[in-house]
C-alpha cells in the first residue's frame, strides 16, 4: 500500500471523475465548487462568485489539501477494515472525496457489512435505498452511478 500520500494513479482518476474547472460553478447539490470538485469554504465563497476564474496554483492547492484529507481517511478506514488492497484504499479515498470523510454515517449498514466481510451486503447497501426490496436505487447510485460502480468493483475484488 501507499505510504499515506495520494498515489499519482488515484489523483489522475480523481481528476477525470471530478473534472478540473477553472471557473466556480454550482454543483448538482447547489454548492459553489471549483477546481477538482473543491467545495468552497465560507471564506472562499465570499471571495469567488459563480463564474469567477480561479488560478491554477490555487486549484492545485485545493486538490492537494482535499485529496490528502480523503486519502488519509481512506488509509485509516482500510487499516480499521484490515485491508491491504491498494485498489480498495483508492476506492475508499474516492468515496471520502465525494461524500466526505464521515460517509460511514450516511451508509452505516454498508460499513458494518464491510467490517464483517459481508461484501454482497455492502454492495447492496450502497446500490439500493432498501436492499431487501431492490426496486429503488440509492440517491448516491442514481446521482453518480459510475462512482458507485467503481466502489462496487473494488469491493468485489476483496
Amino acid at each position: 500500500m501507499s505510504n499515506g500520500k495520494p498515489t499519482k494513479r488515484w489523483l489522475e482518476h480523481l481528476t477525470i471523475s471530478e473534472g478540473d474547472s477553472s471557473r466556480i460553478y454550482i454543483d448538482t447539490l447547489g454548492y459553489k465548487t471549483g477546481g477538482v470538485g473543491h467545495l468552497l469554504t465560507e471564506e472562499e465563497q465570499k471571495k469567488y462568485q459563480e463564474g469567477s476564474l480561479v488560478d491554477k496554483i490555487i486549484r492545485q492547492e485545493w486538490l492537494s489539501k482535499d485529496s490528502s484529507k480523503a486519502y488519509n481517511a481512506a488509509m485509516n478506514q482500510a487499516s480499521e477494515l484490515k485491508y491491504k488492497n491498494q485498489n480498495m484504499v483508492e476506492a475508499l479515498a474516492s468515496v471520502n472525496f465525494q461524500l466526505g470523510t464521515s460517509w460511514r454515517k450516511k451508509f452505516p449498514s454498508a460499513w458494518k457489512a464491510l467490517k464483517s466481510g459481508n461484501y454482497d451486503e455492502a454492495i447492496d447497501q450502497v446500490i439500493y435505498k432498501n436492499p431487501k426490496d431492490k426496486s429503488v436505487k440509492s440517491a448516491w447510485s442514481t446521482q453518480t452511478p459510475t462512482r458507485v460502480n467503481d466502489f462496487v468493483k473494488a469491493i468485489e475484488e476483496l
